[in-house]
């Protein structure tokens, strides 16, 4: 990236900061009100296509747009199909917001929706160009998760630095391998403090967090660490998002709720109660299906894993997640092909450099009470992909299918090495003694490949199973994954 566009990135970010408050001082239309047709271009923040399931929009495509707070909403102008022909027609959206125990954190901002018509070709929001339609057939999808800048006690990223935090540089190569849909696997968000003082040259100018409040995102921070850096994106095609333990509602959750969540109804769910305290949420389990050429379908069972604990087995979490897998093992088993889409891995390993000195008998498992929670319910899945770790990785374990971890789009990376297969599975500890009796244990994996550096993948059909690029930030691929059935193999 020049320094021209650092630049151009920069001021788009201060000039947002700069305006939008001033334009939130005038009272923001309410859902009732009629959405006003004559917002400019220059006046949308973002716009975008969400993928749904069909009880939320029959087109597969929920339109969102995110605007000055002191504007109304636009409409949505799309072109659709009509007998032999085609006609224009206007949607009007409704406003999305947040709830008002956030106090200012997103007052700034109006977020507006509307379901995509069906048959559409063409879509725009006040002369912005978003996906109008899922495609026909789906020959390529690009994966990517974990992508925010980092601020957060001694870890702090240098956020000013397209190369330290290459978030843009993999928006734009995504865009440039022209896929059909794109899955984001979860941790939008990762402004969680004010820049350092001492670090101004690394995230000088970032958003900081509102005080008083029981979370840490804010208007200013979505479009920092999302709504600039992904804007190539959201232009170019639809996106199938999950929660992820960054959208929690003692951090992004709210943020998440108001801007990506894939329903109607939801943009209050993280709202702290008037006491100022945050609430525990679970999304419920959801599938979409994807038409793949040669007559394919592919699922995606999506189960919301933002709540857990990553080093031991938490059995009041566990109780609440367990539902999520057996809905999600239901919808799987009717699919051809169904994928898992889950943030927090199911079978994955962090770097044994995070273990304790002695380790004693800590194990590099990760994870452990979403392992526990979806025990024997895994079968109906040809393929895991999940983020949480800043790496990408593959896992393989006997009698599970195979999964792929890409947390790698721009959160600050995890420690180089120290990614061997442990001695046992994911459910005993570094002796092999059971952290658990209350369902079987699960062998060791019979490979695991780690990759820490930055970048995405791109899955293209294979004749059995597809293959899965994994790229890096300028879109040169590094490895090449196959998965198929349940087996993973990457090279």
């Amino acid at each position: 990236m020049s320094r021209r566009h650092i630049l151009v990135l920069a001021a788009a970010t201060a000039l947002a900061a700069s305006s939008l408050p001033a334009l939130a001082a005038h009272a923001a239309p309410s859902p009732t009100e009629s959405s006003s047709a004559s917002a400019p271009a220059r006046s949308v923040v973002a716009a975008y296509s969400l993928v749904v399931p069909p009880d939320v929009a029959g087109s597969g495509l929920l339109a969102r747009a995110v605007l000055p707070g002191g504007l109304g909403c636009p409409l949505l102008d799309a072109t659709v199909k009509s007998g032999k022909g085609l006609k224009k027609i206007r949607v009007t959206m409704t406003a999305r917001r947040a709830g008002t125990t956030t106090q200012d954190a997103f007052h700034a901002l109006l977020v507006c929706e509307a379901r995509m018509p069906k048959g559409a070709t063409a879509a725009s929001i006040a002369g912005r160009s978003i996906p109008a339609a899922m495609p026909a057939t789906v020959d390529r999808i690009a994966v990517f998760g974990d992508s925010g800048c980092r601020i957060k006690g001694s870890a702090i990223q240098a956020c000013n630095d397209p190369q330290e935090w290459p978030l843009a540089l993999n928006a734009r190569s995504i865009v440039r391998d022209r896929p059909d849909v794109a899955l984001f696997l979860g941790d939008f968000f990762y402004r969680e403090q004010a820049c350092p003082a001492a670090n101004a040259a690394l995230c000088g100018g970032s958003p900081a967090p509102l005080g008083g409040v029981p979370f840490t995102d804010s208007a200013w921070g979505w479009v920092a660490d999302v709504f600039v850096p992904m804007a190539p994106l959201f232009q170019a095609l639809p996106l199938h998002v999950i929660r992820g333990n960054h959208e929690l509602c003692t951090k992004g959750g709210n943020g998440y709720f108001l801007f990506f969540d894939p329903a109607f109804g939801t943009s209050q769910a993280c709202a702290p109660s008037p006491e100022g305290a945050a609430p525990v949420v679970y999304s419920p389990t959801t599938s979409v299906d994807l038409a793949v050429a040669g007559g394919r379908t592919l699922r995606l069972v999506s189960v919301d894993s933002a709540n857990g604990v990553d080093d031991a087995i938490d059995d009041t979490i566990a109780a609440s997640l367990r539902p999520l897998f057996v809905e999600a093992d239901r919808q799987a088993r009717g699919a051809g092909e169904a994928w898992l889409l889950t943030h927090r891995p199911i079978t994955a390993v962090v770097s044994s450099t995070y273990l304790p000195s002695p380790p004693g008998a800590a194990t590099t498992w990760t994870s452990l009470t979403n392992t526990f929670a979806s025990s024997g319910l895994l079968g109906g899945y040809d393929l895991m992909l999940s983020s949480h770790l800043h790496l990408a990785q593959a896992v393989q374990i006997p009698g599970l299918p195979g999964e792929i971890v890409l947390g790698n789009a721009g959160a600050l990376l995890d420690a180089p090495t120290g990614y061997e297969i442990p001695e046992f599975g994911p459910l005993a500890d570094a002796y092999g003694v059971p952290l658990t009796t209350a369902v079987p244990q699960i062998p060791t994996a019979k490979s695991i490949r780690t990759w820490v550096r930055y970048g995405y993948a791109l899955a293209t059909p294979a004749k059995s199973g597809w293959t899965f690029e994994l790229k890096g930030v300028d879109g040169t691929r590094f490895a090449t994954c196959r998965a198929g059935s349940g087996d993973l193999a990457c090279s």
